[in-house]
C-alpha cells in the first residue's frame, strides 16, 4: 500500500512527532495483521528533510520523498509555482497512491497564509472526489466570511478527525458534516526512542543540564501574539530573571520550530540572549539548532515545568510527565491541552497588542508558574490519570483509518 502524507515539516518538532506516530502505529497494525509493510511518501522539501524523518523512526520502515516538483522555492516564486502546479498535484495524488492523509494540527485555518489555505481547499476538494482522503488530529476554524462555504464544499467527501470536543461541536453546528469524528492529537502517543535511557543520559551530558530547570519555548510566531517585538522579548526576559533570581533554578531555552523565517523560534531566542544581562547566561542553556523530536521530548520531560508558546511542546511535556504553562493565541490550546487535563488555569490567552502593552504578561506567566510548582505533584497525578484515555482516542483514528 502506498500512502501519501501531507504537511510534513521536519524542522517543526510537533509536526514531525505526528508523522512519526502515524507511520509507526500504522506500520505496527499492518504487521499485527500479517500484511505487507506500507510505503509512505512525504511532501518534504528535500533529501535532508527526508533523512530527518528516517532518523526519527525505525530504520526498516520504507519512507520516500514525493518528487512532484521543486518544493524548496520560497517567496513569490514559490507561491506562483505552487498555484501553477495545483492541477498536476491533484492528478498525481489521485493516481499515484492508495490513500492520502493530511496530518494536523491547525493547518486548515485562517490564522496563517490565505493563499495556502485556499489552494489547499481546492486540492483537497478535487482529490477527495477520486481518492480516499483523511484529515487526522485536526483543529479547524473558527472560520468567517468566504471560508465557511469554501470549507463546506471542499471537505464534504473527506473523513475528518478533530482533536478536541469544542472543535467537534463547532464543525457539527457550522457544517453538519456526516464524515466527522472526535479524536485527540496524535502527538500524545509515544514516539520512537523517547524512552531510550542511553539517549537521555547523553542529552543531559551534552547540554550540561541538572535536574532543576524550567524549559522555555518562546514562539517564533510572534505576530500571532503582538506586533510589538521589543515588548515581546522583554516579557520573556522578565520571566527568565524571576526563575534565576527568585526560584534559584536554571533555564533551558528550546527552539521547537526552526523552519521559515517568519516563524522561527531560534530568531526570538537569539534576540533574548542578545538583550539579557550577562550574569544570567551561566544559568541558561540554549538548544536552538536542529535536534530530533525524541531529543526535544526528552529535554522537555526533564524540566520541572515548561513555559511554551508552542502547543506541541505542551503535548510532549504532558506525555513525559511535566506541567505545561501555555501562552495561547488560538482556541487549540484550550481544546487540546486545557479541557481534557484540567489545565485551563495554566493557559494564558495573550493574543493582541493591548495585552502585551499592559506589561503584565510576565506577571501572569509567573503566577501560573508558581502555581504549577506549588501543586506539581497533584497536577502530575491529574495529568497521568487522563493521559491513557486521551491516548486511546488518539490511536483510534489510526485504527479506524486502517
Amino acid at each position: 500500500m502506498k500512502i501519501k502524507l501531507f504537511y510534513i515539516h521536519p524542522t517543526n518538532y510537533g509536526n514531525l512527532m505526528m508523522a512519526c506516530v502515524f507511520i509507526k502505529y500504522y506500520t505496527n497494525l499492518a504487521e499485527q495483521k500479517g500484511l505487507e509493510t506500507p510505503t509512505f511518501y512525504l511532501d518534504v522539501l528535500d533529501d535532508e528533510e527526508l533523512n530527518r524523518v528516517k532518523a526519527s523512526i525505525p530504520a526498516e520502515i520504507p519512507v520516500y520523498r514525493e518528487e512532484l516538483y521543486d518544493r524548496k522555492r520560497r517567496g513569490v516564486l514559490g507561491k506562483i509555482e505552487k498555484l501553477v502546479n495545483i492541477p498536476r498535484e491533484i492528478s498525481y495524488n489521485c493516481k499515484k497512491y492508495d490513500m492520502c492523509v493530511v496530518l494536523g494540527g491547525d493547518c486548515i485555518s485562517q490564522y496563517y497564509s490565505t493563499q495556502v489555505f485556499v489552494s489547499d481547499m481546492i486540492k483537497f476538494r478535487q482529490i477527495s472526489k477520486k481518492q480516499k482522503l483523511y484529515l487526522l488530529g485536526q483543529t479547524m476554524g473558527p472560520f468567517h466570511g468566504y471560508a465557511i462555504n469554501l470549507v463546506k464544499q471542499s471537505l464534504k467527501n473527506t473523513m475528518i478527525y478533530v482533536r478536541d470536543h469544542d472543535c467537534y461541536e463547532y464543525l457539527q453546528e457550522t457544517f453538519g458534516f456526516s464524515n466527522l469524528r472526535e479524536a485527540r492529537d496524535l502527538a500524545f502517543l509515544n514516539i520512537p526512542f523517547q524512552d531510550d535511557k542511553d539517549k537521555q543520559v547523553e542529552l543531559q551530558y551534552r547540554y550540561r543540564l541538572n535536574d532543576k530547570y524550567i524549559t522555555i519555548v518562546p514562539s517564533g510566531a510572534r505576530r500571532q501574539y503582538t506586533s510589538k517585538e521589543e515588548i515581546y522579548i522583554d516579557e520573556y526576559i522578565k520571566v527568565i530573571r524571576y526563575i534565576v533570581d527568585e526560584l534559584k533554578l536554571d533555564v533551558l531555552l528550546l527552539a521547537h520550530v526552526i523552519h521559515v523565517s517568519d516563524s522561527n523560534d531560534k530568531v526570538i531566542i537569539d534576540k533574548i540572549i542578545k538583550k539579557i544581562e550577562p550574569q544570567y547566561m551561566e544559568h541558561i542553556q540554549v538548544v536552538d539548532s536542529l535536534i530530533y523530536p525524541y531529543e526535544a521530548r526528552i529535554l522537555l520531560g526533564g524540566g520541572l515545568a515548561t513555559i511554551t508558546g508552542r502547543m506541541h511542546a505542551a503535548v510532549s511535556s504532558i506525555n513525559m510527565g511535566t506541567v505545561p504553562i501555555c501562552l495561547s493565541y488560538s482556541v487549540k490550546f484550550k481544546g487540546v491541552i486545557g479541557d481534557d487535563f484540567g489545565l485551563n488555569d495554566y493557559i494564558y490567552q495573550c493574543r493582541g497588542d493591548e495585552i502585551w502593552d499592559s506589561g503584565n504578561v510576565h506577571t501572569e506567566v509567573i503566577r501560573r508558574l508558581d502555581m504549577a510548582l506549588e501543586n506539581r505533584e497533584k497536577v502530575l497525578k491529574q495529568i497521568g490519570s487522563e493521559l491513557k484515555t486521551v491516548q486511546k482516542k488518539s490511536i483510534r483514528q489510526i485504527e479506524e483509518l486502517f
